[in-house]
């Protein structure tokens, strides 16, 4: 866009914006409101997000401690049942060598007993012996051939016996130490089983208690696992809050800005408003004194140039409901219709488009380089910025702005004569 016809459309832009400032600002307080409160309620609840995550990363931290110290215990567990059967082992072994050395005392007691029985029988048997021939103790004397064979077969008959009764007194010692010994080993053997089966209890009460832990330990995993889930959804939330939160900021920036920069037009508008009605007044006071004799000339607007020719209507089958001036510097258009098609007064280019809520969209075209005309009350233009459009092209339709009719039409003429730019009487081009 050039920069004269910028010039004119800002100009434009001044014209437009203290009719619809004073509705703008009102709203633009309440959406500076409404996204405060939205700001409010994001940082609460960004906050709330923030104190979640501090109390599932203590309840991790609380999980994590517990688990080491279960660990720990489980450790010393599994250290103590492989010393329990460590020693349930070597008590195993001891438990089977007493069982053998009693098997093998066992087995010399009852060869003991036997000899023992034997040796009794014989000494039975020469009790009996003497005994029969206790009448005839000095037959074998007289059988003797002499008194040295006879003192030869007693002392015989004597060491014989004194054999057999030390024999026996020493096998009874024996076997009554044997039987101790066995006596003994069976105590050892009773007091061992029992120590082995009180390490069998213990090591079982151990392996309860170490399941008992593992499934602690496996229930404390879970709910870790849960509590790493919730975490991480909350640090996405947290993530989702902070960029909301982020662009929440952005907007409320940017509409405080907006509204401080409506409130300084307003003010501006206002001001002009002072002014328009100071010169009003003026106006009124030099209508009220005498006219001089001489007549003001009418300066009529200038011709159009030739390359553009008559303007053609903006609407088609429309009429002119309101003249220029009467309201303003433009024509009121009134179309057949809401959503009436508004066309191109002549060839040109779109030089601007500007949106106004209360006003709709405003687009510029631009004829020659002192010939421009303006658009107000569109829906959506269906041109764009730049674009070439052909005399009686379609723009777009009537209705765009919320105070202005939406079967009316705000038509604008601006030409520039010398090196000032004035809007004229669009009438005097149709």
């Amino acid at each position: 866009m050039r920069p004269s016809w910028l010039l004119l459309f800002l100009l434009l832009c001044q014209g437009l914006l203290p009719w619809a400032l004073g509705q703008n600002v009102p709203a633009q307080e309440r959406t500076v409101r409404n996204l405060e409160g939205q700001l409010n309620r994001a940082k609460a609840l960004e906050e709330q997000s923030q104190r979640r995550i501090r109390i599932l990363n203590q309840e991790l931290s609380r999980l994590s401690t517990r688990v080491e110290n279960l660990l720990k215990e489980k450790a010393r567990l599994e250290g103590e049942i492989t010393r329990l059967e460590r020693e349930r082992a070597a008590l195993s072994r001891q438990i089977a060598q007493l069982k053998e050395e009693i098997r093998r005392t066992e087995g010399r007691i009852a060869q003991l007993e036997k000899d023992l029985e034997s040796l009794k029988e014989r000494l039975q048997a020469l009790m009996r012996s003497l005994h029969r021939e206790k009448a005839g103790r000095y037959l074998p004397l007289l059988r003797a051939q002499s008194f040295t064979d006879l003192a030869v077969r007693a002392r015989w008959v004597g060491y014989i016996s004194r054999q057999d009764a030390d024999l026996v007194r020493t096998l009874q010692t024996t076997l009554k130490a044997l039987r101790e010994e066995r006596e003994r080993l069976s105590l050892l053997l009773a007091d061992l089983t029992a120590k082995e089966k009180a390490l069998g209890e213990t090591q079982r009460a151990l392996e309860e208690q170490k399941k008992e832990l593992e499934a602690t330990l496996s229930s404390l995993e879970r709910e870790a696992q849960g509590k790493r889930a919730l975490l991480r959804e909350a640090l996405q939330e947290r993530q989702r809050l902070q960029a909301e939160l982020a662009q929440l900021q952005a907007r409320v920036l940017a509409e405080r800005q907006r509204l401080l920069e409506l409130k300084r037009l307003e003010e501006e508008r206002r001001r002009q408003e002072e002014e328009r009605r100071r010169r009003e007044a003026e106006r009124r006071q030099a209508a009220a004194q005498p006219a001089p004799r001489e007549a003001s000339v009418v300066v009529p607007p200038p011709p159009l140039p030739a390359a553009v020719g008559r303007l053609a209507f903006p609407i088609p089958g429309g009429r002119i409901l309101v003249p220029y001036g009467q309201e303003g510097p433009f024509q009121v258009i009134q179309g057949p219709a809401p959503g009436s098609p508004v066309q191109a007064a002549a060839e040109g280019y779109v030089a601007g488009i500007l949106y106004l809520p209360n006003l709709g969209y405003t687009v510029m075209l631009v004829h020659t380089e002192t010939l421009s005309t303006v658009y107000t009350n569109l829906q959506e233009p269906l041109v764009q910025e730049g674009q070439r459009v052909e005399r009686g092209q379609l723009l777009g339709y009537t209705g765009g702005g919320l105070l202005i009719r939406p079967e009316e039409l705000e038509f604008r003429v601006a030409v520039r004569i010398g090196g000032e730019t004035r809007f004229v009487d669009p009438s005097a081009y149709y």
